[in-house]
């Protein structure tokens, strides 16, 4: 007897590049401004559940992604992210980030939620600004087991965008 399709398992799958390093010069009033973007932990879903959405919470600290972002002055940013995690052979999750499934925070003050559709403006002149990302993954009933990811990007500029 086969296991119920509801209590069947699909592979861990989370984004295995969230961001690669990224050296971004922009013009400024002083001539190139540089920032640079570093990935410090991806955003895993783990397990899925066939036909069940598994949300991440910009809060969890195991599972959300988190992006440090540094350089000098106020600075915009925006998160282009994916519409599905996808698998090597063509299979694919779609994802949803909705308002307040991202977070920007600075030195010395608290996360702030932001629309991931947008862009937020964070101070680096008190250090590393810190993206945390939350989001959902929803699985179809008869999704395919495997391993899947997804890659985003991360815009810095110096003006707004």
């Amino acid at each position: 007897m086969s296991p119920c399709p509801a209590l069947r398992r699909l592979a861990p799958s989370s984004f295995h590049r969230l961001a690669a390093v990224l050296l971004l010069f922009l013009s400024s009033r002083s001539g190139f401004a540089q920032y640079s973007v570093s990935e410090v932990q991806p955003l895993a879903f783990g397990i899925l559940t066939q036909g069940v959405t598994e949300i991440v919470p910009y809060t969890d600290t195991f599972r959300r992604g988190v992006v440090n972002v540094d350089g000098a002055g106020q600075v915009y940013i925006r998160v282009v992210l994916p519409a599905a995690l996808t698998s090597a052979l063509g299979a694919a999750i779609p994802l949803q980030f909705l308002n307040g499934d991202v977070a920007a925070t600075e030195s010395g003050r608290p996360p702030a939620a932001f629309d991931p559709l947008g862009s937020t403006r964070v101070n680096l002149g008190k250090g590393t600004a810190s993206l945390l990302i939350g989001g959902r993954a929803m699985p179809a009933a008869n999704q395919r087991a495997g391993l899947y990811s997804a890659t985003m990007t991360i815009i810095v500029s110096s003006t707004k965008f």
